[in-house]
C-alpha cells in the first residue's frame, strides 16, 4: 500500500467538503441577492412635487350625523397562528374572533401577514384585512376590506417612493388603507408623512407604540387621515383584547356601511381595558365657524387638540374655528377610558372621497436609471462572487481562441 496516498486521501476529502460548503454558501447567497434585485427593481420613483397648499374657507365635520346608540366596537388588527407557525401568533382565528366577542364586538377582524383569514363567525360583520410589510425596519401597512394580498416590499429599508409604491398598489385590491404603528422603529418618520399620500387611516393607538405625534403633524402639512386604534394582538393571554378599538357609526350594518363610515371619519377611538366604555361622544355640530360638542360620562377632563397644541376645556361647550386653524380634535379621559375622536379638518365636505388620492405622477427617466443601478449592483456581487469561475472560463476561451489563431496563421 502506498503510505502518501493513503494520509493524503483524507485530507482530499475535507477539502472537497470544504469547497462544497463554500459552494453552498456562495449558492445562498446569490440566491438572497437575485430575490433582493427583483424585489427593488420593481420601485418605482415618483415626483414629489408638492401640491398647491389650499386653505378653503369651510370645514368638515364627521360626526354631524353621530350617533352613539348605533355605533358598533370594532378591532382590525390582530394575529393568529399563520404560515405554519413562522409569524408570531399564538391562537387559532375562532379563539381570537370568540374573545371579542364576549366584549360586544361587532367586528373583530384577524390580519395575518399577507393572508387574508376566512369568515368565521356569522353573527360578526367579516371585513378581509391583512397586515402587509415583512421588512425589518417595521413599514408596515393595513389592508381593510382586501380581496387579495399584494406582496412586493422592500426589506432592508425603504425610501419615500418605494413606500409610496406600496400605498399605491396596495389601494388595487383593498378599499382602505392605514399605516400601522408609525412611531415604531423606522417605520415612518415626519419626511414621510409631509409627502406620503394615499393612505386613509393611521393606526395612532396601539401596544407597541402611541403615535400621536406623527399624526398631528401629518395633518398640520395637509395630509388628512382618520385614527384608528388597534390591540394588534399576537397572544391572548399576554396581550389581551379590548385595550384599544374603535367605535363606529355607519349608515347599515353591513361591510359596505363600516367601510364607507371609516372614509369618512365617522368614528372614534379608545384606548381602555376589557372593551371599557365610560366615556361617549353624545354630539359634534358645526355650523358656520362654531362647533357645538358635548361629551358625557365618568369624564375627569377633556382636552382640545388645535392644530396640534394643546388646551383644557369643559365636557360641553363651543369652538369658534379661525382663520389659522387647519383642524381642532378632542381627547376626552374619563376613570377607565379615554376617548379620541377625528380632526373637524379645513377640508371641502365635496372633497372628502377625494382626500386619500396619490397626485404624484412616476419619474420615468429616475425609475429606469434606479433600476439599471439596481440590476448592475447585482450583477456586480454576482462577478465577485463567482469571479474565479468566470474570469477562468473567460481566459480559457480566449486562449484558445489565440492559439486556434497562431496554428493557421504559422
Amino acid at each position: 500500500m502506498n503510505v502518501t496516498n493513503t494520509l493524503k486521501y483524507p485530507f482530499k476529502i475535507k477539502n472537497r467538503l470544504a469547497n462544497t460548503g463554500k459552494g453552498i454558501v456562495k449558492s445562498l447567497f446569490a440566491l438572497l441577492i437575485l430575490i433582493l434585485v427583483a424585489l427593488y427593481y420593481q420601485s418605482e420613483i415618483f415626483n414629489f412635487t408638492p401640491t398647491p397648499d389650499s386653505h378653503p374657507s369651510s370645514f368638515y365635520n364627521p360626526y354631524q350625523n353621530w350617533n352613539k346608540k348605533k355605533a358598533l366596537k370594532a378591532n382590525f388588527h390582530a394575529h393568529g397562528r399563520a404560515w405554519g407557525g413562522i409569524t408570531n401568533g399564538h391562537n387559532s382565528d375562532d379563539e381570537i374572533i370568540n374573545a371579542y366577542k364576549k366584549l360586544g364586538f361587532s367586528i373583530a377582524a384577524v390580519s395575518n401577514y399577507h393572508s387574508i383569514s376566512k369568515k368565521n363567525d356569522t353573527s360578526l360583520l367579516y371585513i378581509p384585512c391583512y397586515e402587509q410589510g415583512f421588512n425589518v425596519s417595521k413599514t408596515h401597512l393595513l389592508a381593510i376590506d382586501a380581496t387579495e394580498a399584494y406582496n412586493l416590499d422592500f426589506p432592508l429599508g425603504q425610501s419615500l417612493s418605494q413606500k409610496q409604491t406600496r400605498i399605491l398598489n396596495l389601494k388595487k385590491t383593498a378599499s382602505l388603507v392605514a399605516l400601522t404603528h408609525p412611531g415604531l422603529g423606522e417605520g415612518f418618520n415626519t419626511q414621510d408623512l409631509k409627502y406620503l399620500k394615499g393612505y386613509d387611516l393611521m393606526e395612532v393607538l396601539s401596544p407597541y407604540f402611541e403615535s400621536f405625534d406623527l399624526w398631528d403633524y401629518a395633518l398640520n402639512q395637509g395630509n388628512l387621515s382618520w385614527i384608528l386604534a388597534n390591540d394588534d394582538t399576537h397572544d391572548l393571554k399576554k396581550q389581551p383584547p379590548g385595550r384599544f378599538f374603535n367605535l363606529i357609526m355607519p349608515e347599515t350594518k353591513s361591510k359596505f356601511g363600516v367601510v364607507n363610515a371609516l372614509k369618512k371619519g365617522n368614528h372614534v377611538a379608545y384606548a381602555s381595558d376589557k372593551g371599557i366604555v365610560d366615556v361617549a361622544l353624545e354630539k359634534i355640530s358645526l355650523k358656520g365657524k362654531v362647533i357645538t360638542y358635548s361629551f358625557s360620562g365618568n369624564i375627569n377632563r377633556v382636552k382640545l387638540v388645535r392644530n396640534g397644541e394643546m388646551f383644557m376645556v369643559d365636557p360641553r361647550g363651543k369652538v369658534i374655528l379661525q382663520e389659522t386653524d387647519k383642524y381642532v380634535r378632542f381627547e376626552v379621559v374619563g376613570e377607565k377610558s379615554v376617548l379620541y375622536t377625528n380632526p373637524i379638518y379645513r377640508l371641502q365636505t365635496s372633497d372628502i372621497a377625494e382626500f386619500s388620492k396619490i397626485p404624484y405622477k412616476i419619474d420615468t427617466l429616475r425609475t429606469f436609471t434606479f433600476r439599471f443601478f439596481v440590476f448592475a449592483f447585482g450583477f456586480f456581487i454576482f462577478v465577485l462572487l463567482f469571479k474565479r469561475w468566470v474570469f477562468l472560463t473567460f481566459i480559457k476561451q480566449k486562449v484558445k481562441v489565440f492559439k486556434s489563431f497562431i496554428k493557421e496563421t504559422v
